[in-house]
């Protein structure tokens, strides 16, 4: 019997433990496909030109769909850092910060926080134009021979 009330006040401590490894786990998997949709966004609108504001408007849906959170909510500030590096810093609403919260004495309206990544970008370098090529003359052969080039 002692075993079991040591147990039973062991396991809801070892549970908030559990719960705090997997919200990570949750918050770091969002944080790396919000990395990825950055750079995805940032090397697309570098082949194609199109890193307006309408596109960022797009980056900053994109992202709020990743954490569940409203467009607006979202900070998305994209600049050229030097020539070819594109410099980005995304900050937003992460939400609950400890998984335990309400069982450690945490309120709610203290159980949030915002989080914010950063980061550069190399762009490459534009596509040379391909050059035409040159009009090669075919050698002209004289009649009564025969040629498999020309």
């Amino acid at each position: 019997m002692k075993q079991f009330i040591v147990l039973a006040a062991v396991l809801p401590i070892l549970l908030v433990f559990l719960a705090q490894f997997m919200l990570d786990g949750q918050r770091q998997v969002r944080m790396s496909a919000a990395e990825d949709a950055v750079r995805t966004f940032c090397l697309e609108g570098s082949y194609y030109g199109r890193a307006g504001a309408g596109e960022t408007e797009a980056l900053r849906a994109r992202l709020a769909g990743i954490f569940g959170i409203s467009p607006a909510d979202v900070a998305v500030d994209l600049a050229p850092a030097r020539e070819g590096v594109l410099s980005y810093r995304i900050d937003f609403p992460v939400g609950k910060i400890m998984a335990g919260a309400a069982f450690m004495g945490i309120s709610a309206a203290r159980n949030n926080g915002r989080a914010a990544f950063e980061g550069e970008i190399v762009l490459p370098p534009p596509e040379p134009e391909p050059e035409p090529e040159p009009e090669q003359d075919t050698p002209e052969t004289e009649p009564g021979t025969l040629s498999f080039f020309g």
